[in-house]
């Protein structure tokens, strides 16, 4: 059902490229697409793709500041990966429409740099608890 989806919302993209909730939806897709082929873990760099053509399309979409944060916060290999995800967040700042929205990203960006502190007074080289 997934691969359907994405590729109603592919058709969607296609229709109108200025729209950024397709690619919002499109990754979402992707990831809760269970894998195949032998793949053991979802397409996130395609997932991530989507979400960075969002913002490229519409810099003021909010749901693709949120959802590429948390995503790439999950894929961080390291601190400074992490560190990555508080500029991003930054960068959604700038952009936000409502008040709504500024507290959303506020409250990511604040756990975000809650869990870096943590993991660095931890002595830990990344957010990955293994």
């Amino acid at each position: 059902e997934f691969g359907e989806a994405k590729a109603e919302f592919e058709k969607a993209m296609e229709c109108d490229a200025y729209n950024p909730t397709p690619f919002v939806n499109a990754a979402l897709a992707v990831i809760n697409t269970p894998p195949s082929g032998g793949a053991m873990m979802p397409d996130f760099a395609e997932a991530v793709r989507l979400l960075e053509q969002a913002i490229k399309v519409d810099p003021m979409f909010h749901a693709a500041y949120v959802q590429l944060g948390q995503m790439k916060l999950s894929m961080a290999t390291d601190l400074s990966k992490a560190r990555e995800v508080i500029e991003l967040y930054d960068k959604g700042l700038d952009y936000c429409r409502t008040p709504e929205e500024l507290k959303d990203i506020c409250c990511m960006r604040i756990l975000t740099v809650a869990q870096i502190d943590a993991a660095h007074a931890l002595h830990m080289d990344s957010l990955n608890m293994q």
